[in-house]
Parts: structure tokens; C-alpha cells; sequence
């Protein structure tokens, strides 16, 4: 069960934006999707957030990779956001919703002229994707699979990623 905080709306102010951006996007997957009540559909829109959010990362992270080779952190680091992605996907299944659709290729991510270049974005989407979190769990109760993974992708992007990314900026 979801359940808001007094005063709070549909999805904090981040996540919403970051819902309605993608609102759009994996319509194919949405349009196999079961018709979901209410709250089924505001645990759904905080897992597309969360889902597009790593997909995204995957996509640059990649595309540095395609442009610069496998260089570290990146080499490292694209592969555990595939396990985030994974892990938030596995929410979708358990309850027999289709996975979205990525809404990111490296073809529609920036690219960089350098590796300290891209290495500085990845502190800045780090701190992100923890603001993210953040915001998606802020003023709801989530069912207690969701807030495990939630909480282990949170703190795999501050406590490793975060750290790499700035000992690579540096």
C-alpha cells in the first residue's frame, strides 16, 4: 500500500516532473499493462521515475563507454545500473505489470569531449539519482520490496559510484 503524507500530492516535485517527461514514452509497454487502481497506478508512475532514472544513467554511461573505450569507472559502473534497473524491473513483474521501455539510448544522452568531462557529470547525475530517491520515497509508505530496493540503489549510487566519479573528476 501507498500511502501519503497529509498535504502531499499525487509525487514530489521532481519525481512528477521526471514522470511526466516519460509519460510519453514505453507506450507500448503501458498499453499492455493491466488497468491498475489508484494506488497500483501511483506505485506504477514512482517506478517508472525510478526505472527511467537507471536507464538513463545506462544509456551515458555507455556511451562513454562507445566513445572513450572501456575506461573505469564507467566500465564498472554501467554494469551496476543494470542491476538497478534490473532489481526495479523485478517490482514490475512480481505484480504482472509490463516493464517499460527505455526511454534513453546512447544516441539521445550527451556525450564529452573527455573522460574528466564525462566523470564530472557522472558526480552531478549521482547526486541526482540520489535526489531521486529521495524525492520518490519522501511522504509515502512503500510496500516493503520496493523500499529495499530503493534503499540498496540509493546507497550503491552515494557510497561507490558517487566516490568513483569524483576520485575520476579530480
Amino acid at each position: 500500500m501507498i500511502r501519503r503524507m497529509k498535504g502531499m500530492g499525487a509525487l514530489p516535485g521532481l519525481a512528477l516532473a521526471t514522470v511526466m517527461v516519460f509519460a510519453g514514452c514505453g507506450a507500448d509497454a503501458q498499453a499492455t499493462a493491466p488497468v491498475a487502481g489508484a494506488e497500483d497506478q501511483d506505485l506504477m508512475a514512482i517506478l517508472d521515475a525510478a526505472i527511467q532514472d537507471e536507464f538513463h544513467a545506462e544509456a551515458v554511461y555507455e556511451g562513454v563507454l562507445e566513445d572513450f573505450g572501456q575506461v573505469r569507472p564507467f566500465s564498472n559502473i554501467v554494469g551496476a545500473e543494470v542491476r538497478h534497473s534490473t532489481a526495479i524491473a523485478t517490482l514490475y513483474l512480481s505484480r504482472g505489470w509490463s516493464v517499460p521501455a527505455s526511454a534513453w539510448t546512447t544516441d539521445n544522452v550527451p556525450h564529452f569531449e573527455s573522460v574528466g568531462e564525462a566523470c564530472a557529470v557522472g558526480v552531478e547525475a549521482e547526486v541526482a539519482n540520489v535526489k531521486v530517491y529521495d524525492e520518490l520515497t519522501t511522504g509515502v509508505t512503500l510496500p516493503a520490496d520496493v523500499a529495499q530496493v530503493f534503499s540498496s540503489n540509493r546507497a550503491a549510487s552515494l557510497e561507490r559510484h558517487l566516490p568513483a566519479f569524483q576520485r575520476c573528476a579530480t
